[in-house]
C-alpha cells in the first residue's frame, strides 16, 4: 500500500448500519428483556429449574450471536488501492489478506453504473446468476468491472470513478481499457 497510486475506502451505507443495529442489535435485546420480565415476575419463580437454565442460556446466546454479527457489519469495509503491480482489493474482516490482480492477467477493464440488488442480489461478495461474474461492493452505484484473461468477470465497486479510470489509463495501455469506460 506505500507505493499505491490510488487508494480508497469503502463502508456501509450510515443509513443500513442503522437497520442493521436495530434489527440484530436492539430488536433481541428488549425482546429478551421483555421476556425475562415476564418470566421471573408473573410466573412463580422457577429459578434453578430446567426451563429457567434452558431460557437464560438460549438467551444469553442469541444476544451474543446477535452483537457479534452486528459488529461484523459495523466493521466491514472495502478497501482497493492500484499501483503499477496491478489491483488489490479486499473485505476486511472477511478477506484478512489483499487479493491481487496483476495486469497481465485482465483482459480489459471497464467502469460502469450498476444496480446491486437486480444484477448481484445486494451488496458485500455476490455472485451473479446474470453471467456478470463476482462482486466486491459495500455502497454506490459504480464500479470497475474486470474480466481476465480466463473469462471470468470480478466487479469492485467504487465512489470515485473517474478518478479510478484516470489512474488505470496512466497504469495500463489504453486499449485494455473497454470504450465504454471513456464514453462516460
Amino acid at each position: 500500500m506505500e507505493n499505491s497510486i490510488y487508494y480508497e475506502v469503502q463502508r456501509i451505507n450510515k443509513y443500513l448500519k442503522w437497520f442493521i443495529l436495530l434489527f440484530l442489535g436492539v430488536v433481541p435485546l428488549f425482546s429478551y428483556s421483555y421476556l425475562f420480565y415476564i418470566f421471573t415476575f408473573k410466573h412463580t419463580p422457577l429459578f434453578l429449574s430446567k426451563e429457567t437454565y434452558t431460557f437464560f442460556s438460549t438467551g444469553v446466546i442469541v444476544i451474543l450471536v446477535s452483537l457479534l454479527i452486528v459488529l461484523l457489519f459495523m466493521s466491514l469495509k472495502l478497501e482497493v488501492f492500484l499501483n503499477s503491480e496491478g489491483i488489490f482489493f479486499r473485505l476486511f474482516p472477511i478477506h484478512q489478506q489483499f487479493r491481487k490482480i496483476p495486469f497481465s492477467d485482465v483482459n480489459f477493464f471497464t467502469i460502469r453504473k450498476f444496480n446491486p440488488i437486480t444484477e448481484y442480489g445486494g451488496w458485500g461478495i455476490r455472485y451473479s446468476i446474470r453471467g456478470n461474474g463476482v462482486a466486491y461492493t459495500l455502497s454506490g452505484k459504480f464500479g470497475l468491472q474486470i474480466e481476465l484473461n480466463s473469462a471470468r468477470k470480478i466487479l469492485i465497486g467504487t465512489q470515485k470513478p473517474e478518478q479510478i479510470l484516470s489512474v488505470l489509463l496512466t497504469l495500463v495501455p489504453s486499449k485494455y481499457i473497454s470504450n465504454k469506460s471513456r464514453e462516460k
